[in-house]
């Protein structure tokens, strides 16, 4: 039966007799409920709107501009909103990928645990994916209608495929709670300060609010070292693990859609990977600028 799933608990379906479960909901019922989140997100775009017009623009002049006052709602009633979510829901369920967030494997590494990671609908991940896939299409929207770059396109469309995969047909849904989960905590701060950039934020935001630019960047920092830094290429070792035990496998249930799948995720997984440390790179070059502008 298809629904908008409006709480966690819509997101726990079973068969028509009620005996099997918990199950995925229908695709229906996903795409309805994107639909309702995307309006979400523009309803929050537009508070943000009314918000910053109302009180924001007696606080200094760069705000008087509208466009630059609809830059600021984007990037805080849009990408800060929707990352906040997706964090919180990711960060309200860790137990359910503790094990998979230490290189302590005794109780991670059997083969059943893999299978179970690979193959068991968890209703609150199947919620991240659906909220992070919804906050794609969104930002696809403003992409286009800002003119961000193909580069943006293309990253929007590679991160929304990868969320309607895991949910369906519905593997590794669990990584979900951290990798489009948890881990958009750090980019909450990223979207928040986005704000500063004289390419996709404000001009002369930095110069109006220089304190709060530089208290984003050092949360940014922080949390991105600590999330993106220790936590997720642990999360990918394990990750990558299962996904070899399973496609090493090759039952009955490793279909063709199952393996192109997990090595589309596989790949995606070690690409950005990589990426976390080249941010790094680039975050510390930025900082050290930063600090010389300071001295």
């Amino acid at each position: 039966r298809s629904r908008i799933l409006l709480t966690a608990d819509s997101f726990h379906c079973t068969d028509e007799k009620g005996e099997k479960g918990p199950l995925p909901p229908t695709k229906v019922s996903t795409l309805l409920t994107v639909a309702l989140f995307v309006c979400v997100l523009i309803i929050s775009e537009q508070i943000n709107r009314y918000f910053i017009t109302s009180y924001g623009t007696d606080l200094h002049a760069v705000l008087e501009t509208e466009r630059h006052r609809h830059i600021i709602a984007r990037h805080v009633g849009v990408d800060g909103f929707a990352c906040l979510i997706v964090a919180y829901i990711g960060f309200a369920n860790k137990h359910l990928i503790a094990e998979c967030m230490t290189l302590k494997r005794e109780n991670s590494s059997t083969d059943e645990g893999s299978l179970r990671r690979i193959y068991t609908y968890q209703p609150r991940a199947h919620q991240v994916l659906l909220c992070f896939f919804a906050y794609q299409c969104k930002n696809m929207y403003d992409t286009i209608v800002w003119n961000d770059g193909a580069i943006f396109v293309a990253h929007h469309i590679l991160a929304g495929l990868t969320a309607w995969l895991g949910m369906y047909p519905g593997v590794a849904g669990m990584y979900g709670l951290f990798f489009m989960g948890i881990s958009e905590f750090s980019t909450l701060f990223l979207c928040l300060l986005a704000n500063f950039d004289n390419d996709f934020g404000v001009v002369g935001l930095d110069e109006a609010f220089p304190t709060t630019r530089i208290i984003l960047a050092v949360l940014f920092v922080v949390s991105f070292i600590a999330v993106r830094i220790f936590v997720w290429p642990v999360l990918t070792y394990h990750f990558l693990k299962d996904c070899y035990y399973v496609l090493k496998r090759n039952s009955e249930r490793e279909t063709t859609a199952v393996k192109t799948t997990l090595r589309v995720m596989m790949t995606s997984s070690v690409g950005l990977t990589l990426l976390q440390f080249i941010w790094l790179g680039e975050i510390f070059i930025t900082a050290k600028e930063e600090i010389s502008k300071m001295l």
